[in-house]
């Protein structure tokens, strides 16, 4: 029977084509605005590490002034010092963690040379960030305890550095050129782009992974560092402009994450941080409280604003912008459904029942909100197509329509074509067979 009235919904299309080319029309363009917007909105703030991101935690300390303190309120910074970050790391309680800092250095392979140096973006880290953010290898690995003790010349290259320096060959092994140093290649990412980059710092929330990785602790011994690229700030300027008196200083630097699996560790660890809050209190520092945070992946992206609100206003205006479009669907559903009233008439005079019209018209709704969506599916995807090109900065992953979002277009158009046609329908299948009969 289906297939009965499925036949009759090709023909109701064909009988009105402009009109139904109309609907479709203003069906595709709502859902691909609406998706599009979504799109981007649900790729920007989604969980980027859904495995762990309720038992990663960022350490956050209080090492403000008094005057800083009232202008921050409840705040805390998402960095610590460098001289908190080597207290905080002796310590055993977390499964993992790990100290960040940044930098910017040059780069170049020493047999290649048709190729430029790089200038490259250094993420320096302790060997623990690769386990605890669950970084992918193509070759090799990262770097031990020994070689961070040691301040090891090694390096863990991208893929995507690795494939301008190497080819994409296996690098392992090999040496390149950093910062006019001979470091040795430990690994090679593969690819790696958690969305948003919550680790990292909110200004570069929505770019790539750094280049090149490399031990804090050789970027400490060998004085790497760019005051524009390593996100340090200072609410007590320090003595002097040396980099020995920056690492003593109350200049925050270090961006540091622990593993804590279960809430009894979670306890365990903040009583630790009070703990050692008060003890540095005791020595003069942290003038303004022993207050500590643990912030776990949702409650950073929160509190640092990393998911913009400007995305969630976008996708209600989208909505609203849908909704306008279903509303003129409505109008031509309406002109289209009454024009054909003398069928109506017809069918009903031989014996057709209201359900059966009512029938005959949803299932063509439907084929028309199938149209639609399909249309909206592929203008949605023109449309992160442009996107794309626009934010060429910004990770491809962001512009894609994954297939849970494909289907998810594919049912709204279909919903809200029965939902919005439903009116039309109804007041058509009511049509009364003699009132149209006699103008046959």
């Amino acid at each position: 029977m289906m297939t009965y009235y499925f036949k009759l919904a090709c023909l109701g299309v064909r009988k009105t084509p402009f009109l139904s080319f109309l609907i479709v029309a203003m069906i595709a363009i709502g859902i691909a605005a609406t998706m599009t917007t979504y799109t981007v909105s649900y790729m920007m703030s989604k969980d980027p590490i859904p495995t762990k991101s309720q038992t990663l935690f960022n350490v956050q300390l209080d090492n403000y002034t008094k005057e800083y303190a009232i202008e921050m309120g409840d705040k805390l910074g998402y960095t610590i010092t460098y001289q908190d970050a080597v207290n905080l790391l002796k310590s055993d309680i977390p499964v993992n963690q790990v100290a960040l800092n940044s930098t910017k250095e040059t780069l170049s392979n020493p047999l290649r040379t048709d190729l430029d140096t790089l200038n490259v973006m250094v993420r320096t880290t302790t060997p623990d960030f690769f386990r605890l953010f669950d970084v992918p290898f193509t070759y090799g690995n990262g770097w031990d305890q020994q070689a961070e003790d040691d301040a090891a010349q090694v390096i863990v290259l991208t893929k995507k550095i690795n494939d301008q320096l190497f080819n994409g060959e296996n690098s392992v092994g090999k040496t390149v050129v950093f910062a006019d140093r001979i470091f040795r290649v430990a690994g090679v990412l593969d690819y790696w782009s958690p969305i948003p980059k919550f680790y990292s710092t909110a200004v570069d929330t929505y770019n790539d992974p750094y280049d090149v990785f490399i031990p804090l602790n050789t970027q400490i011994k060998n004085e790497f560092y760019s005051a524009l690229n390593s996100d340090t700030y200072c609410t007590q300027e320090p003595a002097d402009g040396s980099f020995a008196t920056l690492l003593t200083s109350e200049c925050t630097m270090i961006n540091m994450w622990v593993e804590l699996p279960d809430e009894q560790t979670k306890a365990q660890y903040k009583d630790f941080l009070t703990s050692y809050a008060q003890q540095q209190q005791a020595f003069g520092r942290f003038p303004n409280s022993t207050r500590s945070k643990l912030l776990n992946v949702k409650e950073r992206l929160i509190d640092d604003d990393m998911i913009p609100n400007e995305g969630q206003l976008a996708v209600w205006l989208a909505v609203l912008f849908l909704i306008v479009c279903l509303l003129n669907c409505m109008s031509l559903m309406m002109a289209k459904f009454f024009g054909r009233s003398r069928e109506v008439g017809l069918r009903r005079a031989v014996g057709a029942s209201k359900q059966a019209i009512f029938i005959q018209f949803s299932v063509e709704l439907a084929l028309l909100g199938a149209l639609g969506g399909l249309l909206g599916l592929a203008l949605a995807q023109l449309g992160l197509n442009i996107l794309t090109g626009i934010y060429y900065y910004m990770p491809a992953g962001i512009m894609q329509m994954n297939l849970p979002l494909a289907v998810t277009t594919l049912l709204l158009a279909l919903l809200c074509s029965l939902l919005f046609g439903l009116f039309p329908v109804l007041k058509a299948s009511q049509t009364t067979p003699s009132s149209q009969l006699k103008s046959l």
